[in-house]
């Protein structure tokens, strides 16, 4: 499995070894970082975004249209989710994006 830091210039994964100390604050810094701030500022917001359908829908009954401006209503309604698929979603979105309670 490899990690992939975006912050840093640390780019390679994991090292086999670190060579000294300052390597291995700077490597145990990126971990908590993308394990804490990282995620929680990137997933926080997705229910506000995702949290309207057609913004992210979870499925499509019919493949996404692929010449822009040339989709109507009627399709657009025939391509998205039923009802039940999206509040599924929508609940589920809305669980992972919440604060943690404990």
């Amino acid at each position: 499995m490899r990690f992939i830091f975006y912050q840093s210039t640390f780019l390679k994964g994991i090292p086999k070894s670190f060579t000294t100390v300052a390597e291995l604050i700077k490597f145990v810094t990126m971990v908590i970082f993308t394990c804490s701030g990282q995620h929680s500022a990137v997933n926080a917001g997705q229910y506000d975004y995702g949290g309207w359908m057609p913004n992210c829908p979870m499925t499509l009954e019919l493949p996404p249209p692929t010449t822009k401006g040339e989709t109507s209503e009627a399709t657009m309604l025939q391509t998205f989710p039923d009802i039940n698929t999206t509040v599924q979603g929508m609940a589920t979105l809305w669980l992972l994006s919440k604060k943690s309670s404990d």
